[in-house]
């Protein structure tokens, strides 16, 4: 793209545009780091060689920092509480994930794997240490459940031993609105920034982590609606205990700007109370499927 001859028709976010260029519309983004550029560029390379259907494909830029894709007209992203996008969304990232049988993404620069309990553990120690922050948005009770309920299943889940799968691509983020219903009626996969490598088994726990609140925390509907998700490592469900929804956006809350933070907290608020009221029936429904 020539940046000279392009305009923004809009901002959709910060670092996130809409530009038009010779009577078309792109999507334009401008990556962190060179270097997470550099990964999405390389990941967009390998999908689109062997499985394209999974991506849009990038446009090509002058700046190396720029992602670049053609706007969907129409497009829209999936929600977890239709059944059609549960189910396409998991076929989707069951595909990629199956990719590692003809692409060796650990020869992928920029791709590296890391450590999901210690990433928790970390999520864990912070929401603690500013509960304070908390107290004018919810009771003392609500935050010492949400402590509890996050100390007792990072002990459940270090106790795990559980053999090593294969490793491969996992997309890194996969909130509903990352799976995008494109302008040709397909379901594919965007914004590969958090890209990283491990087992499949633990991106589909951070999938049903987004699913779950769309369904009442209802895992056996899930199960039985799902029935691939039972190929899963029962000693791994102890994963789903962990309030890894409210921790991160209760520590993205606080740190917004004061008028966008009291727009989020009319969401997150009654999300947590929500939340926090199945909570107790959903570590019952985890502990008898894994007894099964």
């Amino acid at each position: 793209m020539d940046g000279e001859k392009a305009f923004i028709v809009e901002e959709v976010k910060p670092n996130i545009w809409k530009y038009n260029y010779q009577s078309n519309n792109y999507f334009v983004k401008r990556a962190k780091q060179l270097e997470v550029a550099e990964k999405v560029r390389a990941i967009h390379r390998q999908l689109g060689r062997l499985e394209p259907s999974l991506i849009l494909p990038l446009v090509q830029s002058d700046d190396e920092q720029l992602i670049v894709q053609l706007w969907q007209e129409g497009s829209h992203s999936a929600n977890f509480a239709h059944k059609k996008d549960r189910e396409q969304s998991l076929k989707l990232l069951m595909a990629l994930h199956e990719t590692h049988k003809k692409i060796a993404w650990q020869r992928v620069p920029g791709l590296h794997t890391y450590s999901q309990l210690l990433k928790w553990q970390m999520r864990h120690m912070r929401f603690k240490s500013r509960r304070n922050d908390f107290r004018p948005f919810l009771t003392k009770q609500e935050v010492d459940q949400i402590v509890h309920y996050s100390e007792k299943s990072l002990q459940l889940i270090a106790l795990e031993d559980v053999p090593e799968k294969d490793i491969t691509l996992l997309h890194g983020d996969v909130v509903h609105h990352n799976f995008l219903w494109c302008s040709d009626g397909q379901l594919r996969l965007i914004d590969f920034d958090l890209a990283h490598l491990g087992e499949a088994d633990d991106e589909y726990i951070l999938w049903l982590h987004r699913v779950l609140p769309a369904v009442d925390y209802d895992l056996a509907k899930i199960l039985t609606e799902l029935p691939e998700l039972r190929r899963l490592d029962k000693r791994k469900f102890h994963r789903l205990k962990f309030p890894n929804e409210l921790l991160r956006e209760w520590l993205f809350a606080v740190d917004l700007p004061l008028e966008q933070q009291l727009v989020f907290l009319d969401y997150l608020i009654p999300f947590t109370k929500r939340a926090l009221t199945y909570w107790p029936k959903l570590w019952y429904d985890i502990d008898r499927f894994m007894k099964k």
